[in-house]
């Protein structure tokens, strides 16, 4: 019998332990492996049912734009609340992204969402946007584009995190009557905020909101008409038709997306985030 004070005891209890921990090593790496995997299935089209509306769902095994990211289904999910929640996560080695489209066409009308979120204390590299898309109508109308978002581009101490654009915003250069960034402390975006499109056949017009509620005046607004300079938009040697006020394609969609931008392909916290729509409205003009 080994006497405890024995080296050859303490090596022995040594040897014990470290068996013990590989051991729980080996049985979390096997979890891991046999654990389930994205199967074909995780990329059928999906959809989802909020603000009384169906939504698509992107989801996919390739990268995807904006910013080339990937997009899970699983990212996207309306909880028993009502309320959808967007995340971005990372998944077996990967960051993963989300974005959610409305199923119904969508053009000139009001469009209203009520986030409750940390968009003021966003992290750097990451995007939440809401915004008009139509996937046929480049030429004509450069996808009928209009955005809100709240990001730093990739920026950690860039002071101004929300944006407001009309597309075509730039070809080789910026067009800076075609966008406004707010002045505002971005903490104001911090909690809960409500942010309206109005989007008219002359114009195009911003407002945000403290709170659910809109009868306050908003902290922050851009309006956007014909007296703005008609621009085209440029992409992969093609070319947009002039335009000042987008026109809706057959196929304008309203999209809200949240996304990794720039080449780091990840958060620079390296931490997932979520964040919540409590509402969206949208009243047809």
């Amino acid at each position: 019998m080994l006497a405890k004070e024995s080296p050859y005891f303490r090596g022995s209890q040594f040897l014990y332990k470290m068996r013990g921990r590989f051991l729980l090593i080996g049985i979390l790496f096997f979890v891991w492996a046999c654990g389930p995997k994205p199967s074909r299935n995780d990329y059928a089209p999906r959809s989802l049912h909020f603000a009384d509306r169906e939504w698509w769902v992107k989801t996919g095994p390739e990268k995807q734009g904006p910013g080339d990211n990937l997009f899970y289904f699983r990212n996207a999910y309306v909880d028993w609340l009502g309320q959808l929640h967007l995340k971005i996560k990372r998944r077996r080695g990967n960051w993963t992204c989300a974005e959610v489209f409305s199923k119904d066409r969508m053009g000139y009308g009001r469009y209203q969402m009520t986030v409750k979120a940390e968009l003021g204390d966003l992290d750097p590299n990451l995007v939440f946007g809401f915004f008009t898309w139509s996937p046929s109508s480049f030429e004509s109308q450069a996808n009928s584009e209009i955005d809100i978002e709240f990001s730093r581009w990739g920026y950690p101490l860039a002071p101004r995190v929300l944006h407001y654009s009309v597309h075509p915003v730039s070809l080789q250069k910026l067009f800076l009557e075609r966008f406004q960034s707010s002045n505002s402390n971005p903490k104001n975006w911090n909690g809960l905020s409500t942010h309206v499109i109005e989007w008219r056949d002359t114009s195009v017009s911003f407002f945000s909101y403290q709170g659910a509620h809109t009868k306050q005046p908003p902290l922050e607004s851009f309006h956007y008409s014909f007296n703005n300079p008609p621009r085209k938009k440029g992409k992969e040697g093609q070319h947009s038709a002039a335009i000042t006020v987008p026109k809706p394609g057959k196929d304008s969609q309203v999209r809200m997306n949240f996304w990794i931008f720039g080449e780091a392909d990840a958060p620079l916290n390296q931490k997932g985030t979520e964040l919540i729509i409590k509402d969206f409205r949208f009243e047809a003009y």
